[in-house]
């Protein structure tokens, strides 16, 4: 199964595997170690298959209603269809509403992931508001970057946790992570002080191909085929991207980014709240996955 980015096939020579962590054989240190070491923690199966299961139907349910997956729904097949723009008149509303299933908050705003976090930050840890749910179609990946331009305005101690909902197989467009670029000192000096929203000439994204980047630093993309439960956490100045998902059975893949700090720093109210503005204060509206599943996303 080729692993695909932007229609170009990764050579086997450049990909391996992410390092698995098991969350109930390591302790608070072990933790903070491994992020530190790798720039990731890649934890299995940490969230209930019922819970997961729920959420990802009921939101499989509300793609159907906009004839955006085919029948039966729970298959999550993409229909290539969308009726979102004709039964709604604000995609960020449909998002937002999407994005606030009580299954899925249960979920990505529940105790389990928070608690993980507290572990890691060895300090109450909480949530976004705004999380970045992602249904993600034939053809399409996420550009590679880091996180530190979008996330780190009010403080610097912010993680990112990329859950899965859905089977990521290779050909599905998993996440990957460029192997110790949390310690590349070009990234960190570029990134620190970058803000995506305030800096508009300047693009978040990293405009060399991810074979071309890993060639020329002599390392690896590293990735995995992920199961619904699986979740990967990084930090601010770790580049990552996904896969492209090039899958036959044209199976939607469903994840969601949701960012964790520690509860004392600094709160950005882009993030928080009960109707927060996200990154450039346009709401839901600025998700690419606001977009119908048949259109294409657009760059930052």
């Amino acid at each position: 199964m080729d692993a695909l980015i932007d229609g170009m096939k990764v050579p086997t020579s450049l990909l391996d595997n992410l390092y698995e962590t098991d969350l109930n054989k390591s302790n608070n240190l072990d933790l903070e170690f491994t992020l530190e070491k790798d720039g990731y923690i890649f934890l299995r199966n940490i969230i209930d298959e019922k819970k997961i299961k729920q959420a990802r139907e009921d939101i499989f349910k509300k793609l159907n209603e906009v004839d955006e997956l085919s029948n039966p729904f729970t298959e999550g097949i993409a229909s290539g269809n969308s009726n979102r723009d004709k039964l709604f008149n604000d995609r960020g509303d449909f998002w937002k509403n999407v994005s606030a299933i009580k299954s899925l908050r249960r979920v990505t705003n529940g105790k389990k992931l928070e608690n993980i976090f507290t572990r890691i930050f060895k300090t109450p840890s909480v949530g976004f508001d705004f999380i970045f749910l992602r249904a993600v179609a034939g053809g399409k990946f996420t550009h590679m970057h880091c996180d530190a331009g979008f996330f780190t305005r009010k403080t610097h101690k912010v993680l990112t946790c990329w859950l899965v909902f859905t089977e990521v197989t290779i050909d599905r467009g998993p996440l990957f992570v460029i192997k110790n670029s949390h310690k590349f000192d070009d990234i960190k000096e570029k990134y620190n002080g970058f803000d995506v929203d305030k800096h508009k000439n300047k693009k978040a994204t990293i405009s060399t191909h991810p074979i071309d980047f890993a060639k020329k630093r002599n390392t690896k993309i590293l990735t995995a085929e992920f199961k619904p439960g699986d979740a990967l956490i990084f930090g601010m100045y770790t580049v990552h991207g996904t896969l492209e998902n090039h899958s036959k059975d044209n199976k939607i893949r469903l994840t969601c980014d949701i960012r964790f700090q520690p509860k004392n720093e600094p709160k950005d109210p882009r993030y928080f709240g009960a109707n927060p503005g996200g990154t450039t204060g346009a709401g839901y509206g600025e998700l690419n996955s606001a977009r119908p599943l048949n259109e294409d996303w657009h760059i930052r």
